[in-house]
């Protein structure tokens, strides 16, 4: 077989051999759910707010386009005097400690990915002894070991399996992890790789009277996503079973970086005295609507790709005007942006996680195409990718 045509260029059937695939996705999100309503009505009553602060928490909870969230703290129905997480007084202070929120992370965060995991080895008839590398990926929470550990000893993933972490790199580091699987997958075509993320951002809402605060507090919620990557067209990854009906992949053609220049304190997010403190500058929207041409003509060209040609636009709803302002600038009808509208309105900003849920709803349409795929986080950088909505 030739590997190259007489134009120099990669034949089909060289890339179908070293095609590496998103074979599959699947989410979870913690049983707790609250209404934004609900959300705005609790956050009105802490006594650190005054008038002020509650006509901006109705402002900005009305304008976030999220109807609900999921959190792993269980104590916002229930009475003060029944508070597992905040403290038993009606002004809830002082607030959780570092450490209370970082244990409650470590239980919770091993729990919600078995559920994403277990999940998507229940979907894509996954033998999880197959699996030859994870890769984790979380910035609201730390230990050692991880969660990745739990995932081995928890659900028969072989004791030799290599794992890596990518920590504290904000909403865009799905696309990092997705960077190094498929790296690892073009190296060895036997790998497949667990890609497993996991954000519990709810665990650090604060009561600090700071616009930044509030506006943080509007938008993250908690959630949890796996994906398997690899080369191997079939869908079973080491068993018998037949390939699941209907089967929707994303092959994986491209990625691309960049830094908006001057965007440095834009958006951050740090260890502060009782939980960490996130920066979220109100230019953000404005930043990505002067930057995202350029994003999208860049990933396009390294791919030798026609931005007209995308068929499915899968941007990271890290809040209404993030992708109201992405829309007008790419000049977009608001349903092209449908699956990170609808992820947004029904769960909320997941930081990292959040990508998976919209690629995971992508795949209800029955149609393949061209996706573009972008996320947005400290920095202020922006990562992306090309794949292509494969349907079998």
């Amino acid at each position: 077989m030739k590997s190259r045509n007489a134009g120099g260029k990669a034949t089909a059937v060289e890339l179908q051999d070293t095609a590496v695939w998103i074979q599959g996705v699947a989410t979870a999100v913690p049983r707790h759910e609250y209404s934004q309503e609900f959300a705005r009505e609790f956050m009105k009553r802490v006594p650190l707010y005054g008038e002020k602060e509650r006509r901006f928490i109705d402002r900005v909870y009305a304008d976030t386009g999220i109807e609900r969230r999921h959190s792993v703290i269980a104590d916002y129905d229930r009475p003060p005097e029944q508070f597992e997480f905040f403290s038993r007084d009606e002004s809830m202070l002082p607030e959780p400690s570092s450490s209370k929120r970082n244990d409650l992370y470590i239980g919770a965060a091993a729990e919600l990915a078995e559920e994403a995991v277990t999940r998507l080895a229940e979907e894509q008839a996954l033998d999880l002894g197959s699996i030859t590398h994870l890769v984790t990926v979380s910035c609201t929470g730390f230990s050692a070991p991880g969660f990745d550990y739990h995932l081995v000893r928890a659900l028969g993933l072989p004791a030799s399996v290599f794992r890596q972490h990518i920590g504290f790199m904000g909403c865009y580091a799905a696309f990092p992890a997705l960077r190094a699987a498929h790296s690892i997958c073009l190296a060895d075509k036997t790998a497949r790789v667990l890609v497993v993320d996991v954000e519990l951002c709810s665990l650090h809402f604060q009561f600090k009277p700071e616009l930044d605060t509030i506006v943080a507090n509007s938008l993250f919620a908690d959630g949890a996503a796996a994906a398997l990557i690899s080369r191997d067209p079939s869908a079973g990854a080491g068993t018998d079973l037949p390939v699941p009906p209907g089967r929707r992949r994303y092959r994986i053609d491209g990625f691309s970086s960049r830094i908006i220049p001057g965007s440095a304190d834009a958006m951050s997010w740090r260890l502060g005295d009782t939980a960490f403190d996130m920066r979220l500058s109100s230019y953000v929207p404005r930043l990505i609507q002067e930057n995202i041409g350029d994003v999208v003509r860049t990933t396009m060209n390294a791919v030798s790709l026609d931005p007209e040609t995308v068929a499915f636009w899968a941007i990271h709803p890290g809040g209404r005007a993030i992708l109201d302002r992405v829309r007008q600038t790419l000049d977009l009808a608001e349903e092209r942006l449908d699956a990170s509208y609808r992820t947004l309105r029904d769960y909320g900003n997941m930081s990292s996680a959040t990508i998976f849920f919209v690629l995971q709803r992508m795949r209800d349409d029955s149609r393949g195409g061209t996706v573009f795929a972008a996320a947005f986080g400290p920095g202020l950088t922006v990562e992306s990718a090309r794949l292509e909505k494969v349907v079998s």
